[in-house]
């Protein structure tokens, strides 16, 4: 899959065009723009990854338990991945409408009752702008527009209406994602099932 930005300041500057800007050349200190990317870019970056189970960045792997187990509740633990930033329901050898494993995480730990390898599905930390996939790149850019305009613009109303229509991109980019590669399941939650 191939990209829209290759760097993270192409990826800026996607957003500072919407917000109508000059283009940056660096995440440094030549501008209140490019001080902004310095400070937040990574941590926009990780919170809009997070927020979806993205097919450029799942990953999956077997976890090998640690040799100290839990002090309660679950037999096992697993050390999450470094590039773990969330995990979505996991299921047995991770099959598609397999039987769900039951784990709480705890800091970065992984507990269950799973016997070990734990067959973990994750969505990763992507730091190469060139592994996104164009519709993220699109929302992505109007997040951190909206993330970065009031202190560029100091324009509250900028700020709100680029919010709008980052929430629109990222459903329209959730749901084309969604569509590729078969569906995992629909899971009926106990609130919904005891009514």
């Amino acid at each position: 899959m191939s990209g829209t930005v290759n760097t993270p300041v192409e990826m800026a500057n996607l957003a500072l065009a919407h917000l109508k800007e000059a283009p940056i050349r660096d995440f440094d200190f030549s501008s209140v723009a490019s001080r902004w990317f310095r400070n937040h870019y990574a941590a926009h970056r990780d919170a809009y990854l997070a927020m979806h189970d993205w097919d450029f960045a799942m990953e999956l792997t077997w976890l090998p338990a640690e040799t100290v187990r839990p002090p309660f509740r679950w037999a096992y633990q697993y050390k999450k991945p470094a590039s773990c930033l969330r995990m979505p329901l996991q299921s047995v050898n991770g099959e598609v409408g397999g039987t769900l494993i039951p784990f709480e995480v705890a800091g970065q730990r992984i507990l269950s009752n799973q016997a070990p390898p734990f067959p973990l599905r994750f969505v990763r930390r992507v730091v190469r702008e060139a592994e996104l996939s164009p519709l993220f790149v699109h929302g992505f850019s109007l997040f951190l527009a909206a993330g970065c305009a009031h202190a560029i613009t100091g324009k509250n109303s900028r700020a709100e209406a680029l919010q709008q229509a980052a929430g629109e991109a990222f459903d329209r980019a959730g749901a084309a994602d969604a569509k590729q590669g078969t569906p995992l399941p629909m899971i009926d939650l106990d609130i919904i099932t005891d009514r």
